[in-house]
């Protein structure tokens, strides 16, 4: 899976160098994690409403190409808070509750794309291979977390919401 190679190729370039780090490869590693994200992401919101079987996967690329970075962004910061704003929330049942593993998820996905945002395009912002590694280390446990989570009605409305948010949340 792509999300599985992406993280793959960030860590291979995070230790790349082992004595002096360059700032390309630290830079690169930090994009490459944000996409392993956003493409498991992506993945996810196509096995929900299309399923997982190989011959949905154009279904699935299809959908993946309609997501939004900012309004993943969005979403994400809305469910990183663990509340969502009432306009959204209208509706769902009284004990809707947003699980930790998908707060965590959500709250990496727009610190993670912050960070990319720095490496990609701030050439004063340095990289700091520790650092690197350890947010490497967190989008590993939060992807695994993620996966692990039984398939829920708050799962499935998360994933939903990624595709959607521009529209829900304006309404």
């Amino acid at each position: 899976m792509l999300h599985v190679d992406l993280l793959q190729q960030a860590r291979d370039l995070a230790v790349r160098d082992q004595t002096r780090p360059k700032q390309a490869s630290l830079r690169r590693a930090v994009s490459a994690a944000y996409y392993s994200l956003f493409h498991l992401l992506a993945d996810q919101v196509g096995r929900s409403l299309m399923g997982s079987r190989h011959e949905q996967a154009g279904y699935r690329h299809v959908l993946g190409r309609a997501l939004s970075h900012s309004a993943m962004k969005a979403a994400c910061g809305s469910f990183a808070g663990g509340t969502l704003k009432a306009t959204v929330a209208k509706g769902l049942p009284p004990t809707f509750h947003i699980p930790a593993a998908i707060q965590r998820l959500a709250e990496l996905f727009v610190a993670l794309q912050q960070r990319r945002h720095l490496a990609d395009y701030d050439v004063s912002e340095r990289q700091r291979r520790p650092d690197v590694i350890n947010l490497l280390e967190q989008v590993e446990i939060a992807t695994t977390d993620f996966l692990a989570l039984p398939n829920s009605d708050e799962r499935s409305f998360f994933l939903a919401c990624l595709l959607t948010w521009d529209t829900l949340a304006k309404r």
